[in-house]
């Protein structure tokens, strides 16, 4: 019931904001030139689908080429950062072992 009426009221602000928004001059000619652009862009791809999947595959395939070059450098950032951990624990290591050398010989005297 509660969730009803969350939907309702979110419905409704975005109709009256809309409207207000309509109020401005600017705005209505803006979202009617962005309207018209859409819409005969949607007819030019009703006239010619295959141009609109060729336009979905080349945006997805430079998106998936974006994706992989992140992922890569960020493979590359975690072996670096790996590397310099390894090199931190082996210097940890050997300062373990002169604080026991050193340990040693006070014994030792």
């Amino acid at each position: 019931m509660g969730q009803s009426k969350l939907w309702k009221g979110v419905l409704i602000g975005a109709l009256v904001g809309g409207i207000t928004a309509l109020m401005d001059k600017e705005t209505r000619q803006y979202v009617g030139e962005k309207s018209r652009a859409t819409g005969s862009k949607c007819q030019s791809y009703v006239k010619q689908p295959s141009e609109a999947i060729h336009r979905i595959r080349v945006n997805y395939e430079a998106f998936s080429s974006q994706v992989n070059k992140g992922v890569e450098d960020l493979l590359e950032l975690l072996d670096k950062a790996e590397s310099m951990l390894n090199k931190v624990g082996e210097i940890n290591q050997e300062v373990k072992e002169q604080l026991r050398a050193v340990d040693d010989s006070k014994e030792a005297s």
